[in-house]
């Protein structure tokens, strides 16, 4: 059936008139004005130096920006960096649903230029976010030149980042997808990848690309197909690369739900492949260390603290639908002070993780419902963490999420059992 990424007749003919490209950089878009400037100067830079030689084509799928984003991005069209410009089809809902900083229907978006880029022939395609700041041509070129140079089919973005920015992911999506795929990728859902023309090829070829969702899951399908099918994968330090933020104070309730319902969704859907590995495996990290002064990140644990209490008190009757009474008693003490110190162990941490994906797997209630009420946890392991690395370096900080990494690995015998027996493995 189609689902509106088929090529029209005059892109068709655009990229005819293009004849072909070595690299495709794509950019999806939605009223992105204000911050996609950065980012078209530092592709426009990366081809006319570091990657010189090589022809390049900036791709822009635009998902019905009014803020005049494509005439900015088609004012600056010159012969040696040609744009091609695509849409795609987006519902009314799904944009009034599109989150902060992001564009509506991201998967659908992300195919339609990875056609596009498919019919140009390029060797290599790359997808960057229309909002990022730092971004810089050494940042381009580090995603691309792996796949030119190396043969690699995927580039996951290796940033750098202060020790309490991006909690998301350090403590929750790169210890499970780590677990569970048995690959130590540091970013799994970073945004900003890059993919081979055999990846691509891949992905395209019917009744493979399965995921419709779009907002952030897109990134960590690819990183899971690109595994499960044997593609080579790595990392490439592209600097302090980061989001612009329209809200200063995105729902994170909201953020958690749709990251774990894109993460949960995989596991259901590849049990029959995370089951096997144990233990993981080094992911190859390309590229040199910039030397960036990093904006400090600051955490009160108390507030977050706070937080956890009064999740803790309201639901109690949500928390217990999921949780064996191991992990509810330990809760109360935490939620009671009846420890020296606050402290979310790393492995009931874990075990709640695996616990709300096997309740989210069976369905328990309400599935949004249920990734809501997970908030008040991560808040309270956020808390334990910064209070725990407060005075910490950035490497410190790094040994410790290692630590936990581990802590996730050692447990998943509990989630295996658990997925196979939820009646009767109930500790």
């Amino acid at each position: 059936m189609p689902d509106g990424t088929n090529l029209s007749s005059a892109v068709l003919e655009r990229i005819a008139s293009l004849k072909t490209a070595d690299i495709a950089i794509g950019v999806a878009t939605y009223n992105n004005a204000d911050t996609v400037g950065l980012v078209l100067d530092a592709i426009r830079a990366a081809l006319r130096d570091p990657l010189a030689g090589t022809r390049g084509v900036l791709i822009n799928a635009d998902g019905g920006s009014t803020d005049g984003t494509v005439e900015k991005i088609t004012s600056e069209d010159v012969a040696e960096v040609p744009v091609l410009l695509l849409t795609y089809p987006v519902l009314p809902g799904q944009k009034l649903a599109v989150p902060d900083n992001d564009v509506p229907d991201k998967g659908r978006a992300t195919k339609t230029i990875l056609r596009a880029a498919q019919q140009l022939g390029a060797k290599a395609c790359v997808i960057l976010a229309p909002n990022l700041r730092g971004v810089s041509p050494a940042s381009v070129t580090s995603l691309v030149r792996p796949i030119l140079d190396e043969h690699f089919d995927f580039v996951a973005p290796y940033y750098t980042r202060h020790k309490f920015d991006g909690l998301v992911t350090s403590g929750l999506i790169y210890p499970l997808m780590r677990a569970l795929y048995g690959k130590r990728l540091r970013q799994p859902m970073g945004g900003d990848f890059a993919v081979s023309a055999a990846l691509a090829a891949h992905t395209l070829a019917p009744n493979v690309w399965s995921l419709d969702k779009g907002r952030v899951g897109v990134d960590l399908w690819m990183v899971a197909e690109t595994i499960n099918r044997g593609f080579k994968l790595c990392q490439a330090r592209v600097g302090a690369m980061a989001r612009t933020f329209r809200d200063p104070s995105p729902d994170l309730s909201a953020t958690l739900a749709q990251v774990l319902t894109e993460v949960f969704d995989l596991v259901i859907r590849d049990v029959s492949i995370w089951q096997r590995p144990r233990g993981s495996e080094a992911v190859p990290i390309l590229g040199l260390t910039p030397e960036i002064p990093l904006a400090a990140v600051v955490l009160d644990p108390e507030r977050l603290i706070e937080s956890f209490r009064l999740g803790h008190k309201n639901l109690q009757p949500v928390w217990g639908a999921v949780l064996p009474p191991a992990t509810m008693l330990m809760l109360k003490r935490m939620a009671n002070g009846q420890e020296a110190k606050f402290s979310f162990p790393d492995q009931t941490w874990v075990r709640t993780v695996f616990d709300f994906a096997l309740g989210y797997r069976l369905r328990t209630m309400n599935q949004d419902h249920l990734l809501r009420a997970f908030t008040p946890l991560y808040l309270a392991w956020v808390a334990s963490f910064a209070a725990e690395m407060q005075e910490a370096r950035v490497d410190e900080a790094e040994h410790r999420l290692e630590a936990l990494c581990l802590a996730f690995e050692a447990e998943k015998p509990y989630l295996i059992s658990r997925w196979r027996w939820p009646d009767r493995f109930n500790p």
